[in-house]
């Protein structure tokens, strides 16, 4: 499976590159967000106890099928935190933070106004695929038990995620072929993170800043 992700990645690079040169209608950009993440527990007993921040970077493509419509990807290696809370004997109040990092690539079609004065107003929809390259845990709360601080939870996690994305934004052109991009999304996980009973799923809001070259 590892040995399909860093295949789809290798490819996927390669199309951007490429498509770049030989395609007017592409734009190929850097992305940087903060996210603040949180946890859905399925779980009896077991609650979403907040949110906690993550961070993604990475590329991005714009492929322009249309004046005003795209088909966008990217690249991004993702981090997104959330804890947990215990709610039953014999752990009440026991929190677990998870802490996990994805390589994402999305999948997006983007909606676009023209341009209004240098600026660009858009909508997107799309999936989410994220595959995960680490976990790790902090257990704390546990009347009597030490805290356990970034204990490795990979094997106990699941390897796919899948989400839905939906966000919109702003692109400003600050020169003749460079745009600045800022935007909010709404990631919302529909998998299961972790593997074995019971189901926790993960989702989170992030601050989209990329700039277009």
């Amino acid at each position: 499976m590892k040995k399909l992700v860093f295949a789809a990645i290798f490819t996927i690079c390669t199309t951007m590159l490429f498509a770049q040169d030989t395609y007017k209608g592409f734009k190929l950009g850097i992305t940087a967000h903060p996210n603040f993440g949180w946890l859905k527990s399925e779980i009896d007993g077991v609650k979403s106890d907040g949110l906690r921040a993550g961070f993604s970077y990475g590329i991005i493509g714009d492929f322009y099928f249309a004046d005003n419509y795209a088909f966008t990807t990217g690249l991004k290696l993702t981090t997104i935190n959330g804890q947990t809370q215990n709610e039953a004997a014999p752990d009440k109040g026991k929190q677990e933070i998870y802490k996990l990092q994805y390589i994402e690539i999305p999948a997006k079609i983007k909606l676009a106004t023209g341009d209004i004065n240098g600026l660009r107003f858009y909508g997107e929809f799309g999936l989410g695929n994220a595959f995960n390259v680490g976990a790790k845990q902090d257990v704390k709360g546990v009347s009597g038990v030490a805290n356990v601080e970034d204990q490795n939870i990979y094997k106990g996690t699941a390897f796919y995620r899948a989400s839905l994305i939906i966000g919109g934004g702003t692109q400003f052109s600050i020169g003749e072929k460079t745009a600045l991009d800022v935007g909010l999304s709404f990631n919302n996980g529909f998998t299961d993170i972790k593997k074995g009973n019971g189901t926790i799923k993960s989702s989170y809001l992030g601050l989209n800043l990329a700039v277009y070259f």
